[in-house]
């Protein structure tokens, strides 16, 4: 078959010339079986695979000898057909004209994808149904980042939720801190000082005494606020290293607690970057606190030693120690199963590409600490 163009080559005249007829049908069927990046095919009435290109083939797995004349619930999940959702697709399609979802699909080797589909109702020109144009596309990758991007939004709100927790504890904690201690004193010293003023002209004798222990209340206050601020940060810490400050924190912690502390430290141990050293200060901190307020350890027994190229810093005692489910039940996020301090620890080390392990044990509890190590300078035995 020919087919005639005219194309003008002078006003009011044309020149005929015969070109061989185009092919749609046959160039766009071509089109379809080549492209790879879709799963294009076609169903009969009833859902039955008519067609198959190479995209197919890609995403799929299944040859088109395989697969034309099967039912295409094929590639659906055990879940979704017993629910019929392949019958169900169709019938939405077949009424609305097209049907579009996204969901999992199973490839011929028994893997999962996540599939964007659309299926079209296709009629002939007296408007009766002769089957379904099938469109899929391969989305897992494009999921997967949806995915890791809402876990990422996840965990940075949880991020900022432990932030402001962690702060609300520490305002707590200080705020019961200078009440119970520093508080006492001043209000002690007040009434001291108001004697005073009432005995200074009468008794002078007992408004030198009064003045004398105002004296003891004021270097006690000063005493709490200097244990207070060390606390907070150490200047030790800063100055002589983690092996010098972990000694004087394992000595004001026992006579708070009244529970026995001893450290072993390797001979030569060096120092640590600034961060790392406060770090590991820190889950000291909240391991020995830890132990004062669950344990019922009345022992404790502090580890500083390198292994491997790495800091650890360990905190044993023999309490009661924590229950294996718990810390099994919460998989990887086991930290927050147990407690705004010990997850703080966590975020810490993991910070600094550190590690932290809570080893439950028979008789009491491990907390390990590793540090990748820092070289500064050494600190002397």
């Amino acid at each position: 078959m020919e087919s005639a163009c005219i194309v003008p080559s002078k006003p009011n005249i044309g020149v005929k010339i015969k070109l061989p007829a185009a092919e749609p049908d046959t160039q766009f069927r071509l089109l379809v079986e080549a492209v790879q990046d879709y799963a294009i095919f076609m169903l009969d009435p009833a859902g039955n695979i008519k067609t198959w290109n190479a995209g197919a083939l890609r995403i799929k797995q299944y040859t088109a000898s395989e697969i034309i004349g099967s039912h295409f619930s094929i590639f659906y999940p055990e879940e979704d057909k017993r629910n019929e959702k392949p019958k169900w697709e169709l019938e939405v399609a077949q009424k609305e004209g097209r049907f579009e979802d996204e969901g999992w699909r199973i490839r011929k080797d028994g893997s999962r994808f996540w599939a964007n589909v659309i299926i079209t109702a296709l009629r002939d020109k007296s408007g009766k149904l002769v089957g379904f144009g099938k469109v899929t596309r391969d989305f897992t990758e494009r999921m997967e980042a949806k995915e890791a991007l809402s876990k990422s939004e996840r965990a940075l709100r949880e991020l900022s939720l432990h932030l402001l927790s962690t702060q609300d504890q520490e305002r707590k904690r200080i705020g019961r801190d200078l009440h119970d201690s520093l508080g006492q004193y001043l209000a002690v010293l007040k009434l001291k000082l108001e004697s005073v003023a009432s005995h200074v002209r009468t008794k002078p004798e007992i408004a030198f005494e009064d003045i004398a222990n105002c004296i003891r209340l004021v270097d006690d206050s000063i005493k709490e606020v200097r244990t207070v601020s060390y606390l907070l940060y150490p200047p030790m810490l800063e100055e002589m290293g983690l092996k010098s400050a972990i000694p004087w924190y394992l000595g004001g912690f026992s006579s708070r607690s009244g529970i026995k502390t001893t450290f072993k430290a390797e001979e030569q141990f060096y120092r640590l970057s600034s961060d790392a050293e406060l770090a590991l200060f820190r889950v000291l901190q909240e391991s020995l606190t830890n132990v004062h307020r669950h344990s019922a350890s009345e022992t404790a027994e502090v580890r500083l030693f390198t292994e491997n190229g790495s800091a650890i810093l360990e905190v044993e005692d023999k309490g009661k120690g924590f229950d294996q489910a718990v810390l099994e039940l919460g998989g990887e996020d086991w930290m927050g199963a147990l407690g705004v301090g010990v997850r703080g620890m966590n975020e810490r080390m993991r910070q600094l590409k550190g590690k932290l392990e809570i080893v439950p044990k028979e008789g009491g509890t491990l907390v390990r600490a590793t540090m990748p190590q820092v070289h500064a300078r050494l600190v002397d035995g």
